[in-house]
């Protein structure tokens, strides 16, 4: 088990949409826990989305979650802490991606709208957590046994129906969504927008308990890390018949859960003195 009892598991599958077209999903994840030379655990999530009308969103998707990663991971590898990331962190990251985005947009003689996709990004410490967003998609988190779930962000929509801001876009600062949340968040899901209709009550503006309620639970009796065997089942669920009649479009599910992890502790312990 990892040392900070996080379980998670990811899956982004292609929608019937872009079947139809031979396209690929343009939706990628990432997820990795990092250890503190104070040996506090660090969870690192992030989902992102490419655009429909990006020919290389796609491409720019996994460029954006692996960036954010390997930035995340230097971060906290430097010594510094979930408490001390601020909105100008997250702004300094975003550019770095943008930039990024940009370098691989010109070698492949693109533009930069081309790669255009959204973000989705937290980072979890002990009894700290800092979330960002840009663009549409929504982050979901339990801090409590009764298992209540709440959104950090409402999924931002655009100017006009069925559009949102991309990391890509020139004022990118005027959409940054930044959280620190100062409290132990014991259960993580991010997903794109694809699973929206799913996951929200758009009505009360909520997180639809029931369907969070139904995930978590697999993750019980599995040990600590990434799981190959749920991300799996989860690629399935979300093929499903009863997943793709609500969405033709790509989707993404980041579940992450430590529920479990103070009772493991206490097993671990009995057995060593056993």
């Amino acid at each position: 088990m990892s040392s900070g009892g996080w379980r998670y598991a990811a899956a982004s599958i292609v929608g019937t949409s872009h079947l139809k077209f031979g396209n690929p999903c343009q939706d990628a994840n990432d997820c990795h826990e990092f250890q503190l030379s104070s040996e506090e655990s660090v969870l690192v999530g992030v989902v992102s989305d490419g655009a429909g009308s990006a020919k290389s969103g796609g491409e720019g998707a996994a460029l954006c979650c692996k960036t954010f990663v390997d930035l995340v991971s230097d971060y906290v590898s430097s010594g510094n802490t979930v408490e001390q990331i601020a909105s100008d962190t997250v702004l300094f990251w975003l550019e770095i991606i943008r930039s990024r985005l940009s370098r691989e947009a010109e070698s492949s003689s693109q533009e930069l709208r081309d790669f255009a996709c959204t973000f989705l990004g937290a980072i979890v410490g002990s009894t700290c957590a800092s979330f960002v967003q840009v663009g549409d998609g929504v982050i979901v988190v339990s801090d409590s046994e009764e298992k209540h779930y709440g959104h950090i962000f409402w999924p931002d929509r655009g100017e006009y129906e069925n559009t949102t801001h991309f990391v890509t876009e020139e004022q990118l600062q005027d959409h940054i969504q930044f959280d620190s949340v100062h409290r132990r968040i014991v259960e993580l899901a991010m997903l794109s927008d694809g699973l929206q209709r799913l996951a929200l009550d758009y009505q009360s503006q909520t997180a639809h308990h029931a369907f969070f309620q139904g995930l978590f639970p697999a993750f019980e009796k599995l040990p600590g890390g990434r799981s190959a065997d749920l991300s799996r089942s989860l690629g399935d669920f979300l093929s499903s018949p009863r997943v793709n009649q609500r969405t033709d479009d790509d989707k993404t599910l980041l579940l992450a859960t430590r529920r479990w992890a103070q009772n493991d502790s206490a097993t671990q312990g009995s057995r060593s003195s056993v």
